[in-house]
C-alpha cells in the first residue's frame, strides 16, 4: 500500500467507537490547565492537564492508525488533511486575534516577541522557540500569549513521524507493541536522565515528551490487539482502576506546583492516572456517572479550543495591567474563553471538520501566511511606528532600552576566557592590545555593570575586562535541584583563569539575586557555601575585590514610565516610582545570607546599587530625563556609567 495512494475505500478513515467518558477526562484535563493559569496560587498542579491530553490524543489517534492499516483503509492524505481540519481552524482564530490584538497593546520589543511565538506556532516549533528564550533576559511567562501552545507543537512534531514509522513497521510486519515500547523507553529514559541537569530542554524536548503520547499508542495496541487483556481486567476490576486513576490525578494536582522537578518522574501520575481511567472502558462507576455527565462532556468537547483561548486573554489582561490582573477579571475573562471556546467550536470547527482536502489545504496555506506576517513582525523588530507618535523616546532613552548585545560595540579583545552569551563568546575589554587588571565578573548582571566600571577604571588608567555568563544563576546548583551544572562549570573554569592570572589585581562580582524569600533552604546554604569559596579563594590568591549588590527591579517594561501608554494599558503610580523597601523586602532572603558571609571577609569593598537608583529610599525609573533601568530587571547605560563613576568616588578615593 503506497502511502500517498488511498485505497478504494480510504476517503473516510473509520473511528473508534465514541466514548462520552474520554469527553469528561478532557473536561477534567483542560479544566486543571485553566485553573493553573487564572489561578496558580490554587490549583498548583493543575498544568499536568496537558500531560492527560497527551495520553488521549495518543490513545485515540494511534487507535485510528492501527484500526485502518488491519483494515487496509489508511491514507497519509487523509490522516494529514483531517488533522487539518480538526486542529486549524481554532488556531487560526486564535492566531489572527492575538496579531491584531498585539498591533494596538504591545510595545516594539513585546511585538516582535509575539510576532516569533505567532511563526513558531504556524510551523509547529514553539517548544524550541520557548526553550531558547529561556534565561535571564527572558520575559515573565505570562506576558507570553502563545506560551501554550509548545504542547500542541509537540503533538503536531509527534504526528508527523509517527503514522510514518507505524507504517513501515506495518509493511516489514514489525510488531506494533514491540516499536511502541522501544521508543517509549527511549523517550522515558531520556527524560527521567536530564530532569536535573537540564529541565527546560526536558520539558520542551520532543525526545522526553514523546513517551506520554505513546503510553497512550500502547493502551491503543492493547486495545485493539490484546482484548484477552483488556478483558481479565476490565470485567473484574472497572472500579478499582477508575477510582485508582482519579487519584493519582487528583494526586498530582495537590502535590505538584512551580518548584517540581517536571516531567521527570512526576509525569507517571497523570499519565498513568489516565491510562487507568480509559482502561476502565466506561465500566466504573466514575465513568458513567461523573465523566459522562452532560457538563462534563461538554467541556469536552470545547477543550481544544478552550485550551487556545483561554491563555492569551489571561496573558494580554496581565500585560494590560502591569501583572495587577485582579482575580475578579481573571473570573470574568475565564467565562469569555468558555463563551469563545463554544462559539469556536459550534460556528466554526463543526462547519471545517468534515469538508474535503480542499478545505484542509486552504486552512494550511492560511496558517502558514499568518506564520510569514508572524516573522515579518519579528524581522522589523516590532514595527514601533505603530506607536511612535504616541509614545516618543529622546535619543539617550532609545540607547538606554537597547540591549547591550545589540549595540556593536565591542572592541577586538581576547575570548580566553570571555563573556558568554547566550552561547558566544563576547570579547569585551577597555584597552584590547593589553592585559587586563580589573575584571567584572558574574552573569548578565555584570554585563550591565561592565560599562560604567570600564569608563571610570579606564579612566584611572586600569585595562577592565568582562568574564562571565549570562543566564546562569551565579554560583547557585544544588545536587538535587533542577539547575544547568553548565553554569557551575564555566564559572569555576573562568575562576580558576582570574586566581592564576598575576595580571588581574581587581575583581568585581557581580550578579543577580540568585535566590528568593521562597527559595528551599538547601538552595539559601548551596548558595552561601559558593559564594563563600568564591571569596575565599579570591582572597587568597591576593585580589582586591568589590561585591555589588544585587540591584532593585522594576517588575515592568520601564518604557511604560516614559509617557503615554498603548491602547488599554493601564499603570500605577508605584510601578514607576517606588519604595525602596518593597525591593529590600524581596531581597531579604538574600541579603541577609550575604551580610552573614561577607562579615568574614572586611577587606571586601561592598557597593549597593540601590543608593544609586533609590536615593532618599525612593526608587524612580526615570530620573533627569533617563530611564535607569533597560528593561525588567537590567540597570540602562546611562545607569551603568553613573553607577560607574560612584563605585571609584566611594570606593576607591
Amino acid at each position: 500500500m503506497s502511502p500517498n495512494k488511498s485505497t478504494p475505500h480510504s476517503e473516510q478513515l473509520t473511528h473508534p467507537k465514541y466514548r462520552a467518558d474520554i469527553d469528561g477526562l478532557r473536561a477534567i484535563a483542560v479544566l486543571s490547565v485553566v485553573g493553573f493559569h487564572a489561578f496558580p496560587e490554587w490549583i498548583r498542579g493543575g498544568f499536568i492537564g496537558v500531560d492527560i491530553f497527551f495520553i488521549i490524543s495518543g490513545y485515540l489517534i494511534t487507535s485510528i492508525i492501527f484500526d485502518n492499516l488491519k483494515k487496509e483503509r489508511f491514507s497519509f492524505i487523509e490522516f494529514y488533511s483531517r488533522r487539518i481540519r480538526r486542529i486549524f481552524p481554532a488556531l487560526l482564530l486564535v492566531l489572527i486575534a492575538c496579531y491584531v490584538c498585539g498591533w494596538f497593546v504591545l510595545l516594539a520589543s513585546e511585538f516582535a516577541q509575539l510576532g516569533k511565538h505567532i511563526e513558531g506556532a504556524s510551523w509547529f516549533v514553539s517548544n524550541f522557540v520557548l526553550w531558547n528564550e529561556s534565561g535571564y533576559f527572558d520575559n515573565a511567562s505570562d506576558t507570553k500569549p502563545l506560551l501554550h501552545l509548545w504542547s500542541l507543537a509537540i503533538e503536531e512534531q509527534f504526528y508527523i513521524v509517527w503514522p510514518l514509522l507505524i507504517w513501515l513497521a506495518w509493511k516489514r510486519k514489525i510488531n506494533f507493541l514491540v516499536v511502541t515500547l522501544l521508543i517509549l523507553m527511549a523517550s522515558f529514559a531520556i527524560n527521567a536522565a536530564t530532569i536535573s541537569s537540564h529541565p527546560i530542554a526536558t520539558f520542551y524536548s520532543p525526545l522526553s515528551r514523546f513517551w506520554e503520547l505513546l503510553v497512550g499508542s500502547a493502551l491503543a495496541y492493547v486495545t485493539l490487539y490484546r482484548q484477552d487483556i483488556k478483558r481479565n481486567f476490565n470485567a473484574r476490576y472497572p472500579n478499582l482502576l477508575s477510582g485508582l486513576g482519579i487519584a493519582l490525578i487528583v494526586i498530582g494536582i495537590a502535590i505538584l506546583n512551580k518548584q517540581s522537578a517536571f516531567p521527570g518522574w512526576w509525569a507517571l501520575l497523570p499519565t498513568l492516572g489516565a491510562v487507568l481511567i480509559i482502561s476502565s472502558d466506561n465500566k466504573a462507576w466514575l465513568n458513567q456517572k461523573v465523566l459522562s455527565n452532560k457538563v462534563m462532556v461538554w467541556f469536552g468537547l470545547i477543550s481544544y479550543p478552550l485550551y487556545l483561548w483561554h491563555w492569551p486573554l489571561l496573558s494580554f489582561g496581565q500585560v494590560i495591567t502591569a501583572g495587577k490582573l485582579p482575580d475578579s477579571y481573571k473570573v470574568i475573562l475565564v467565562v469569555l474563553a468558555i463563551t469563545l471556546a463554544f462559539l469556536t467550536y459550534q460556528l466554526w470547527e463543526k462547519l471545517l471538520r468534515h469538508k474535503g482536502n480542499k478545505v484542509a489545504f486552504t486552512l494550511l496555506l492560511t496558517v502558514l501566511a499568518i506564520g510569514c506576517a508572524g516573522w515579518s513582525i519579528h524581522a522589523r523588530q516590532g514595527l514601533e511606528f505603530r506607536y511612535r507618535k504616541m509614545m516618543t523616546f529622546s535619543d539617550v532613552m532609545k540607547r538606554d532600552f537597547t540591549k547591550w548585545e545589540d549595540k556593536n560595540m565591542y572592541p577586538t579583545g581576547t575570548c580566553t576566557p570571555g563573556f558568554i552569551y547566550p552561547e558566544a563568546h563576547i570579547c569585551l575589554q577597555s584597552k584590547p592590545a593589553a592585559d587586563a587588571d580589573t575584571i567584572v565578573f558574574g552573569d548578565s548582571h555584570a554585563f550591565h555593570a561592565y560599562w560604567g566600571i570600564a569608563k571610570s577604571f579606564g579612566e584611572q588608567g586600569h585595562v577592565v575586562k568582562l568574564i562571565g555568563k549570562g543566564g546562569c544563576p551565579f554560583f547557585l546548583y544544588h545536587p538535587d535541584q533542577a539547575s544547568d551544572r553548565v553554569c557551575l562549570d564555566t564559572f569555576k573554569e573562568q575562576l580558576d583563569w582570574i586566581i592564576k592570572t598575576p595580571k588581574v589585581k581587581y575583581v568585581f562580582i557581580v550578579h543577580r539575586n540568585a535566590i528568593s524569600n521562597q527559595s528551599p533552604t538547601d538552595d539559601v546554604i548551596s548558595y552561601s557555601a559558593l559564594i563563600d569559596k568564591t571569596l575565599d579563594a579570591l582572597s587568597r590568591s591576593g585580589k582586591e575585590i568589590t561585591y555589588l549588590m544585587s540591584n532593585p527591579e522594576v517588575h515592568l517594561n520601564p518604557r511604560l514610565c516614559t509617557g503615554k501608554l498603548p491602547l488599554g494599558r493601564v499603570i500605577d503610580k508605584e510601578s514607576c516610582t517606588f519604595p525602596l523597601s518593597r525591593e529590600l523586602k524581596l531581597q531579604q532572603t538574600y541579603r541577609t545570607a550575604l551580610s552573614t558571609i561577607l562579615g568574614k571577609y572586611p577587606a571586601v569593598k561592598v557597593y549597593d546599587p540601590a543608593n544609586l537608583l533609590c536615593q532618599q529610599g525612593t526608587c524612580q525609573v526615570i530620573q533627569n530625563g533617563r530611564t535607569m533601568w533597560m528593561d525588567d530587571n537590567h540597570i540602562s547605560e546611562s545607569a551603568s556609567y553613573l553607577q560607574g563613576t560612584a563605585i571609584v568616588n566611594v570606593l576607591f578615593h
